[in-house]
C-alpha cells in the first residue's frame, strides 16, 4: 500500500472517531441477549426483499432494526414478557412483521402445507414405480425376427472365421 493511501484511511478514521456508527459486540449483556432473542422472531422490513431477521439484519445503520430494537428495549426495561411484545409488534405492524406464521387460523397451512405436499410427492413416487413394474412385467418378450437370425446367423459365421 503507498504511503499516501494509508496516511489518508488514518487521518479519515481518526476524523470519523466517535461520529460514526458502528455494530457493537455484546459483552453478555442479558438484556442484549433478549433483545436478539425477540429480534430473531421478527423479519427485518428495511428493504424491497431483506431477507434476515430483525437480530440478524447485516445492513448498517438499519432504520427498521433501529426503531424496532427501541420499542423492544423499552418493553423489556418495564419488564413486559416476550408474548406481549411480539402481540404488540404485530399488532402495530401486521403478521407480516413475524418470521414465522402463527400457528393460528390461515397460518396453519403455512405450517402443515409442506408436509402434506410431501406426503403426495412420496405417494406419487410410489405409484409411478409400481405403475412400471407392472408395465415391465406385462410386456412381452420380442420374438425372434427373420432379420435378427440372419443377423445371429452372421454373427456366429464371423466369430467362427476368428477362431
Amino acid at each position: 500500500m503507498k504511503p499516501c493511501l494509508k496516511a489518508s484511511l488514518l487521518a479519515a478514521l481518526v476524523l470519523a472517531g466517535p461520529h460514526s456508527r458502528s455494530q457493537t459486540v455484546s459483552t453478555g449483556d442479558q438484556t442484549h441477549a433478549r433483545l436478539r432473542a425477540v429480534g430473531e422472531k421478527l423479519k427485518c422490513q428495511c428493504g424491497s426483499g431483506c431477507a434476515y431477521t430483525v437480530g440478524s439484519c447485516n445492513m448498517l445503520n438499519c432504520h427498521f432494526r433501529e426503531e424496532v430494537y427501541g420499542q423492544i428495549r423499552e418493553d423489556l426495561k418495564a419488564g413486559v414478557q416476550e408474548a406481549a411484545i411480539l402481540g404488540k409488534l404485530k399488532k402495530k405492524y401486521g403478521t407480516i412483521i413475524l418470521a414465522a406464521p402463527p400457528v393460528e387460523g390461515f397460518g396453519t397451512v403455512g405450517w402443515l402445507m409442506p408436509f402434506l405436499v410431501l406426503g403426495a410427492g412420496l405417494l406419487v413416487v410410489r405409484w409411478v414405480i409400481l405403475r412400471w413394474k407392472r408395465a415391465r412385467a406385462a410386456a412381452p418378450a420380442a420374438l425372434p425376427t427373420p432379420a435378427m437370425e440372419r443377423f445371429r446367423e452372421r454373427m456366429e459365421q464371423d466369430l467362427a472365421d476368428l477362431e
